[in-house]
């Protein structure tokens, strides 16, 4: 039996199994015994044994942790569950026995989850495919779960909340019913019927989003943050990117990762397209969607280019590389210089893609056409992509060659702050940047006085 070593969402090693305090067996005659490792994240199942029994320590509250505290039993299945690592094709059925589901009554439970369920004898019991499946579906059982449902082209999103409820539980709806509107609008269909997005709003410091198949799981605190304007704010940006997932890395998926192997790392280099994209398309539609006029876009994107601009690892290593490496160093920014981010550096590459297509197209196409056309061509029938799949599609699409982009900022480290002024001036908007007092630059993106309204 084998546990997971990472976590879909984050690209590096997640040791899993440095959580688990004991794995036992159960024989034929009743007897337990001490499971033996056949390496550091598998254990040996005799033949004489019947049930095996692990004890996991769950008390990481984070959107990609397990936590069971008075009031919550939340479960990302890939930190804790084992699989038989040559028969993935096995379903799972999950019994929730301890956990009594009653809305009627003052210790009800509410649990929420993308995993099928029913009730048996008073119990929820989980179900899933396979282990593609289970370790891609965590789920939130509480006394005290706010649910709100929408409906958007036939399709019901699920929204529910653990902890600090928003300042303005309406808007907050009406502005995941915006966004979600403009995401299927630009892609032209969703991957699923049903979606959830599972919020845990601790009153504890935490800023974390995963998205998962049909749901994503976002945390923030502590409750001041959650109420204020700012933390609302925060709130729909981690949501509109982890919506865009659905579709780009659940379902355009680097071949790399299709599908998941849990028992080793999975490098790719294709972490720009993965997060770099979602980071850029997933601003872009708060601004489509109305949620935040063209100033509170420049805000957010001046955020992403101060970040650009103070990391020299852009320099030294190309955002592709700097992909494959989250393997090594995982999300921290290591070594000084050593590599750049795929947040960051991707999603000022997806801008430079987008205003080359739109220059290219006289504006009738754009970064969004070309994911249509992936979602359309690999998304749909789970075809894994590779680099070469991604620059051709943007190449049809523009009418004519990207190669200098490529090359320059995919698998280059050229600077790219002349390209970025001169991408924002075709869209009326004026940058700059300059050094402060600490010496790391200060960027300024504001429309262009003359430009035409």
């Amino acid at each position: 039996m084998h546990l997971p070593v990472w976590r879909p969402g984050r690209y590096e090693l997640g040791n899993f199994a440095q959580y688990l305090m004991s794995v036992e067996g159960v024989q034929s005659d009743g007897e337990r015994i001490t499971l033996q490792k056949s390496d550091l994240h598998a254990w040996h199942v005799p033949a004489s044994v019947q049930e095996v029994s692990w004890v996991f320590h769950a008390d990481i509250l984070n959107a990609g942790s397990t936590c069971v505290e008075s009031d919550l039993f939340y479960v990302n299945p890939v930190n804790c569950m084992m699989f038989d690592p040559l028969r993935e094709h096995l379903g799972y059925s999950i019994s929730l026995s301890d956990l009594m589901l009653a809305p009627d009554i003052p210790q009800g439970w509410a649990l929420a989850t993308a995993l099928p369920w029913t009730i048996s004898q008073g119990h929820p019991v989980l179900e899933a495919r396979d282990v593609q499946h289970v370790m891609d579906c965590p789920w939130i059982a509480s006394p005290n779960l706010w649910h709100d449902v929408y409906r958007e082209q036939d399709i019901d999103f699920h929204m529910w909340i653990h902890g600090t409820m928003p300042k303005d539980p309406h808007q907050f709806v009406a502005d995941h019913v915006a966004f979600t509107r403009a995401q299927i609008a630009a892609f032209g269909s969703f991957p699923t019927s049903e979606y959830h997005f599972l919020y845990l709003f601790p009153d504890r410091e935490v800023r974390h989003g995963v998205e998962h198949e049909d749901s994503t799981v976002i945390a923030l605190g502590p409750a001041s943050r959650v109420k204020s304007p700012e933390g609302n704010l925060e709130i729909l940006g981690i949501a509109s990117h982890e919506l865009y997932h659905a579709w780009n890395v659940k379902r355009i998926r680097p071949s790399e990762w299709l599908p998941y192997d849990f028992t080793g790392p999975c490098p790719s280099q294709l972490g720009y397209i993965a997060e770099g994209v979602t980071t850029y398309m997933g601003d872009l539609f708060l601004f489509e969607a109305g949620i935040v006029d063209l100033k509170g876009w420049c805000d957010l994107m001046t955020g992403l280019l101060e970040r650009h601009v103070n990391n020299p690892g852009r320099l030294n290593m190309s955002v592709a590389a700097s992909s494959y490496d989250t393997w090594l160093d995982g999300y921290k920014p290591g070594v000084p210089g050593r590599k750049g981010s795929i947040y960051v550096e991707g999603a000022v590459l997806a801008f430079l893609c987008d205003v080359r297509i739109m220059s290219c197209t006289d504006g009738q196409h754009s970064l969004s056409t070309a994911m249509k056309l992936l979602w359309d061509r690999f998304g749909k029938p789970r075809h894994g992509i590779t680099a070469d799949d991604y620059w051709q599609t943007l190449e049809e699409v523009a009418g004519e060659s990207l190669h200098d982009l490529r090359a320059s900022w995919a698998e280059g480290t050229e600077d790219s702050w002349k390209a970025l002024v001169d991408g924002m001036r075709t869209q009326g908007l004026a940058l700059s940047r300059a050094r402060d007092a600490q010496g790391l630059f200060r960027v300024v993106l504001e429309p262009l006085t003359s430009y035409p309204a």
